[in-house]
């Protein structure tokens, strides 16, 4: 754990942190030889940087991901890639990978291991509620928490106690490409422009932070809580799990997808409100939780009255309490309230019985396998339920709050940042491989979005123009002539500025004139696949690596120095 120096936990710089300066140059070494290799003739001294993006798209994108480095490692390319960024469900792939040391020759057991998760595992509630019981005691809890071990869970059959800082160890000797893991801040981008360079938020293996401001925390830190720059609560590292919810958060702008939420919940909740105690307090508690539920619903329901006869007859020796009071008086109004009126009550109730009532029963109350109890079950259900209807996402505590050493106000005046998925922003993380400090020359970008695959570099265009950065000089309109049937690789190049190279992962290469019929099999909101789709996915993905690797390497070699 870093020293209580400040210095060593909150870096101020727009530089690149030391310690990636150091993966980075060790990389350089695998990667000179790796070009030397594909005839590349290059010097140590002049060993151009190549960034390979991977875009957001869910679990295409985490499937497309792993079938493109999987081929480029095949075809002895990927070898020459300095760093891997990715937004979305391409940090659901690369967390994954980098879980591994030497991951680059064992590409071909983790797609398989990939591919058995995805298909043949499955998604374990009690797993679920288990990992939330820590999280929910902090005031920070929010959907995010639910999403990575819940939803997500649910989706990639993998609950991830792990820990980015460990991806130190795997990056060390420069055997992998250094990972960059994109997201942005809420706050700010409810204040400002998508393309201002403000609202990005990076996360690598040693620290996170706004390279803009050039506010950095040890990643270790994150949500721990500072003052000043000052360590005042220590918290425990966020966890993979955490952190891929956090990444791969796209439903946290989107309002209308809140009954898939809302069905999670109901879910949980009846398969967890049953108490192995007998005791009259944990059984109000269990109908507590069935209220609850029943809250959410949108008309009334029947066994309302029911559970809270049940909880008033369980609680009839405590007929002064609060909570008796407070049941009498929604006995005879909860069918007059409407459904948010409904649910603040019961959150009220809940909230007011675990107060009165929660310290009353046995020590052994807990779960004989989990050690959780009814009481931790009511309070993760009663907090996700509060984050649903306030629509609270990514929050997490303030490094820089009130840092007078860093001078943007509008940064260190909040006690808690909130941050997202990057895809909101833009869907493929370019102004983190294109700050200058990366000294990038060559974007593969491959772009696994739905709908229009040029959107990601049409906004590329834009940031980089607003803020001055060198881009090719690209004509979006003649792009968007070709959205509904692209080609598989499209080269930009301009003077004085990195080449890029764009992917679209649906093309008339591979998939023919049946581009569209691809993307409505594999939407984004897809959330679980057969092994054949899934292996149809790596294919399609593959091939567009297979099928360029020539235009590759010649964009590789015409980065040598004159």
């Amino acid at each position: 754990m870093p020293g209580s120096n400040q210095s060593d936990v909150i870096r101020i710089s727009r530089d690149v942190s030391d310690e990636e300066k150091t993966a980075v140059g060790r990389r350089k070494i695998k990667v000179h030889n790796s070009f030397l290799k594909l005839g590349v003739n290059t010097t140590m001294s002049s060993v151009p940087n190549v960034a390979l993006l991977g875009s957001g798209g869910g679990l295409r994108a985490m499937i497309a991901l792993q079938g493109v480095l999987g081929e480029l490692q095949k075809e002895d390319l990927l070898g020459a890639v300095m760093y891997l960024c990715g937004v979305s469900g391409s940090t659901w792939c690369m967390s994954f990978i980098y879980e591994h040391e030497e991951w680059l020759g064992k590409l071909p057991t983790l797609e398989a291991k990939m591919c058995d998760n995805l298909v043949n595992q499955s998604w374990d509630p009690s797993k679920s509620l288990d990992a939330l019981v820590e999280p929910s005691k902090e005031k920070t809890y929010s959907l995010t928490d639910f999403w990575g071990s819940v939803i997500l869970y649910a989706m990639l059959h993998e609950l991830d106690y792990g820990h980015l800082s460990k991806e130190r160890m795997v990056s060390f000797n420069g055997a992998v490409p250094y990972p960059i893991y994109a997201a942005v801040d809420s706050n700010k981008l409810d204040d400002t422009s998508k393309t201002h360079p403000g609202i990005w938020f990076e996360f690598t293996p040693h620290d996170a932070g706004f390279f803009h401001s050039g506010a950095f925390v040890d990643m270790r830190l994150l949500g721990s809580t500072f003052e000043n720059g000052v360590l005042r609560i220590l918290k425990n590292e966020k966890d993979i799990s955490y952190l891929r919810g956090l990444w791969g958060s796209s439903f946290a702008d989107r309002k209308e997808d809140v009954k898939e939420i809302e069905d999670y919940i109901k879910h949980l909740g009846e398969q967890a409100s049953a108490s192995s105690c007998h005791c009259i307090y944990c059984q109000a508690a269990s109908h507590a939780i069935k209220l609850l539920i029943h809250a959410m619903e949108g008309t009334t329901h029947e066994h309302q009255d029911e559970n809270i006869t049940n909880i008033m007859e369980l609680l009839k020796d405590q007929v002064g309490s609060n909570t008796y009071n407070f049941l009498s008086l929604l006995k005879d109004k909860h069918n007059t309230l409407d459904k948010p009126g409904r649910v603040a009550q019961f959150l009220t109730l809940a909230d007011m019985f675990t107060q009165e009532f929660a310290d009353r029963t046995s020590p052994f109350t807990h779960h004989e396998e989990t050690k959780r109890s009814i009481w931790d079950t009511l309070r993760i259900l009663s907090k996700t339920v509060y984050c649903l209807f306030k629509w609270k996402w990514g929050t997490i505590s303030n490094y820089t709050y009130k840092y007078s050493s860093l001078n943007d106000k509008n940064l260190t005046g909040k006690e808690e940042l909130r941050l997202a998925d990057a895809g909101i922003a833009m869907n493929s993380a370019y102004p983190l491989v294109l700050r200058p400090e990366r000294e990038v020359k060559l974007i593969l970008s491959f772009d696994f979005s739905s709908g229009n695959p040029f959107e990601t570099v049409k906004e590329a265009v834009l940031y980089c123009k607003e803020n001055h950065l060198p881009f090719p000089d690209i004509d979006v309109s003649e792009l968007d002539k070709s959205k509904d049937s692209p080609y598989d690789c499209y080269v930009f190049q301009g003077h004085d500025s990195p080449t890029v190279m764009h992917f679209p992962l649906f093309n008339t290469v591979n998939c023919k004139d049946k581009v569209a019929e691809w993307r409505e099999q594999y939407s984004t909101l897809k959330v679980s696949y057969k092994e054949q789709e899934v292996k149809n996915l790596l294919e399609a993905a593959k091939a567009n690596v297979r099928n360029n690797k020539g235009r590759i390497l010649q964009a590789m070699k015409s980065m040598q120095a004159p």
